[in-house]
């Protein structure tokens, strides 16, 4: 059977079969099942489907196998490989499969990593080996498979060069240890290197934009490391006007990557509390602002600020934070309450604001957020 000839099941028939219905329902079902022998023979065949996943042996993945998969994603005959694997597979697991969204070439690959009896030869390499041999299912990587990662490596850089824009200490110290928190919380040097080999693979169409973008932000964040490591060794301060030069400079692709929203779980009220009862530091305390930032925790943000400001009312960074803060409601699609916390923090209107506080609050949003900011401004004063 070709996946495209697979007809699905009826919903309330994994209802039934996974026990999900009502007693009422069930006994409704049963009389179906009784009067209905192709329906019987389905949840019979589904049962069957059931029964052999849950038996089925799991292979314990070697040490490093991710990082094989993952580097080892190559072109090849898959596609084709994949139906003649699934077609000789007991016909209710394949259904199975099926039904719950895996497609052909996907199937194939988790068969292979678990190790499904009779899917592979005797002489075929051991799928779990990632030595690339003929018994590996690959699947060739692309620009789908990437955009989440990539979307999450653009919102890390935006949120750092907006960030070292606005870093406005004089202290050569404190201003060392800011760049380095950027540089240490957006985790942008480690993640570039990995996305640098990912999307080498990608076809050359697709590869242009992308490549330009992780190499103008390799050169970037190795100047941010230099300006720091050599500011520290000369005994002045970071030279922030080639820090953030080199991060203008950095070639952010456009395109399908603009679309993803990205909103991670937020940390436990406890972590965070206990960071606060753990240290007196205004600057640990904005560390644990960024570090949500970059995790796209937006409601983390938002937590981590209220505690700073608990501790550290008229802190350095009070404003920075509440501005912060702010962007997170708007990344939360609540721009009600972004304006409600802006009059609260700063003022109602644009005038009666303290010098540069504006131009903070704009400076750490996208002008889509900032415009939607003043919208809600606007609707809350009427």
């Amino acid at each position: 059977m070709e996946p495209a000839q697979y007809q699905p099941y009826p919903p309330e028939l994994h209802d039934y079969v996974d026990g999900r219905m009502s007693a009422e329902a069930e006994r409704d079902f049963e009389r179906r099942l009784e009067r209905d022998p192709s329906l019987k023979h389905q949840a019979d065949a589904l049962r069957s489907a059931l029964q052999l996943l849950h038996d089925m042996p799991v292979v314990e993945p070697r040490p490093g196998f991710d990082e094989r998969v993952i580097g080892r994603i190559r072109e090849t005959d898959l596609a084709d490989r994949a139906r003649k694997q699934i077609a000789g597979a007991p016909v209710p697991l394949w259904k199975h499969v099926v039904q719950i969204g895996v497609g052909a070439a996907a199937a194939a690959l988790v068969f292979a990593m678990v190790g499904m009896p009779g899917m592979f030869s005797d002489t075929e390499t051991d799928p779990t080996s990632g030595t690339g041999g003929d018994g590996v299912a690959f699947v060739s990587i692309t620009e789908d498979d990437l955009l989440p990662a990539l979307a999450d490596h653009v919102a890390r850089f935006e949120s750092l060069r907006r960030n070292v824009a606005h870093i406005q200490v004089t202290d050569e110290n404190l201003q060392r240890e800011l760049v380095s928190l950027e540089l240490r919380h957006s985790d942008l040097m480690r993640r570039n290197v990995w996305l640098a080999g990912q999307v080498a693979e990608l076809p050359p169409a697709q590869r242009a934009g992308y490549a330009a973008f992780i190499e103008s932000l390799d050169v970037a964040l190795r100047n941010m490391e230099g300006e720091v490591n050599g500011s520290f060794s000369e005994r002045r301060p970071v030279n922030l006007a080639s820090v953030n030069g080199a991060l203008a400079a950095v070639r952010v692709p456009d395109g399908r990557v603009s679309g993803y929203r990205l909103n991670a779980p937020t940390a436990t009220e406890s972590d965070v509390t206990r960071i606060v009862a753990e240290t007196k530091d205004d600057v640990a305390l904005f560390a644990e602002v960024r570090k949500a930032d970059y995790g796209h925790d937006h409601a983390g943000v938002i937590r981590a600020a209220d505690l700073y400001l608990v501790s550290f009312g008229q802190g350095r960074f009070k404003d920075h934070v509440n501005a912060m803060a702010i962007a997170a409601h708007l990344r939360m699609a609540e721009p009600e309450l972004a304006a409600k916390r802006f009059v609260a923090r700063f003022d109602d209107y644009d005038e009666d604001l303290q010098p540069g506080q504006l131009a903070l609050v704009k400076g750490l949003m996208s002008d889509s957020e900032f415009q939607q900011l003043q919208q809600a401004r606007q609707d809350l004063r009427r």
